[in-house]
């Protein structure tokens, strides 16, 4: 993904934070606006749509570098695509991305096959 070149107004700050949820249990702070048909949180800037993580990312750290992508750390307590909890985001390789991905479903479908088994 190319890097994003920021330049948010006080305004277009200000309408940023406005969209944001405080904590959950998790710890996430989770995008409350419009999102991507894949799920991610989406905020319109200077005409243009841009992933909401990505511009928390920004904001607080600078521009992601062009190989890299965000990674919702699962590890981290993060559950959601919808998180900007800076905190919970880590720059990844696509690669490094889709192996972290895979685990974290492998490790929630053996919960919840676990779960329902204990159930009976």
């Amino acid at each position: 993904m190319p890097t994003i070149q920021l330049v948010l107004t006080d305004e277009d700050l200000a309408r940023f934070l406005e969209k944001i949820d405080p904590p959950n249990i998790d710890g996430c702070t989770l995008w409350n606006a419009s999102k991507f048909a894949g799920g991610y949180g989406q905020f319109k800037l200077k005409g243009r749509s841009v992933l909401a993580h990505r511009v928390a990312w920004t904001l607080r750290h600078g521009p992601i570098p062009d190989e890299l992508e965000l990674d919702h750390v699962y590890l981290r307590g993060c559950r959601s695509k919808l998180c900007v909890n800076t905190d919970h985001l880590e720059p990844v390789t696509s690669e490094e991305n889709a192996r972290r991905a895979a685990a974290a479903l492998r490790w929630r479908i053996s919960v919840w096959v676990r779960t329902e088994l204990d159930e009976d």
